[in-house]
């Protein structure tokens, strides 16, 4: 006997139940991108805020250093300058030595220069003082931007006695790994509207993995930035301080050669 027509109605009403389910699925992914992405541009009007807030912060920072700068210069300038004493007979007159850039050195805009040069000679002007030399090489260093000017400015006017040097050696980063996941979310916020600009029809994880290859090399990420290990000694922090700082100074000082070169 030829099986009865029911068979059939029941394979039929399966085949349409799984094409409901199919398409509520489908709805439900559709509709969890369509939440994720206004999230996401959502977050990039936050964080586009606050990159605004953030320069302007930046800006009244170096302001303000500019503004002590230059009462320290008045200041300097306005002091009355002690009288020198009359050479001895038969002594040679010392040169007078280069006055060393202070802060006001990076008062200037968006190139600034120090020059550091030897000391000069000692009060007394005795025999055994070695006589400074006008044509003596000196140091120059040249940073070009915000950002190099204020690192600049932070290595000048650092104080080197060892109370100051170990209070900077104690903020140095022990744990960049509790940073690196806040660091890339807010960076991710801030970027991801500028690579959906110059990379359009990517998809979300995409843009993700892109951003993500770029904060590998980016300064912000915090493995990129001065750290130490969780049990380091007081002296490895002085160690990793120094080391960031004659880093910046080669650096600056390769950029100021280059500059010499080109003119």
């Amino acid at each position: 006997m030829p099986p009865k027509g029911g068979n059939a109605k029941k394979e039929a009403g399966r085949a349409k139940k799984a094409e409901n389910e199919g398409k509520k699925q489908a709805a439900v992914v559709a509709d969890k991108e369509r939440k994720e992405a206004a999230t996401w541009d959502e977050g990039s009007k936050k964080s586009n805020a606050k990159v605004a807030s953030a320069e302007e912060k930046r800006k009244a920072d170096l302001a303000r250093k500019q503004e002590t700068a230059r009462l320290l210069e008045a200041e300097e300038s306005a002091a009355p300058s002690k009288k020198a004493p009359a050479p001895k007979a038969g002594q040679k007159k010392a040169t007078a030595a280069s006055k060393p850039a202070g802060p006001g050195a990076l008062a200037a805009g968006g190139l600034a220069s120090i020059t550091a040069g030897a000391s000069g000679s000692g009060s007394g002007g005795g025999s055994d003082q070695p006589e400074t030399r006008a044509d003596a090489p000196v140091e120059s260093f040249s940073a070009t931007g915000i950002d190099d000017a204020l690192e600049l400015l932070d290595v000048v006017t650092a104080k080197a006695d060892k109370a100051s040097v170990g209070q900077q050696a104690a903020g140095i980063e022990r744990h960049p790994e509790r940073r690196f996941k806040a660091a890339f979310e807010a960076y991710q916020e801030r970027e991801l509207p500028i690579a959906k600009k110059d990379h359009p029809g990517l998809r979300l994880q995409q843009y993700k993995d892109l951003l993500f290859k770029q904060f590998q090399k980016s300064p912000e990420n915090p493995f990129n930035q001065v750290t130490v290990a969780y049990d380091a000694s007081k002296e490895d922090k002085v160690s990793a301080l120094e080391n960031r700082n004659k880093q910046l100074e080669e650096r600056l000082r390769e950029r100021t050669q280059n500059l010499t070169l080109d003119d």
